[in-house]
């Protein structure tokens, strides 16, 4: 575990609904591909995780126009 985690408790709430917010406004890597895929079966297209391009829904994977990653 990293010490910077360890170093700045944060108090959990179920009001808060931005996964950013609960971790001291930055996202875990798992917390930001559950977003890119969720937003991806919602709308079918959102920003690469990796590159910040175009990644679009191709039925049960993404992926991206720029770098070429894929999800699924």
């Amino acid at each position: 575990m990293s010490p910077a985690l360890l170093d700045a408790p944060v108090r959990l709430s179920a009001q808060s609904a931005d996964p950013a917010s609960v971790s001291g406004g930055r996202m875990t890597l798992e917390q930001r591909l559950d977003r890119t895929w969720r937003t991806l079966q919602a709308q079918g297209a959102a920003e690469c995780p990796l590159c910040h391009s175009r990644m679009s829904n191709h039925g049960s994977t993404g992926e991206c126009g720029g770098c070429g990653t894929r999800l699924g």
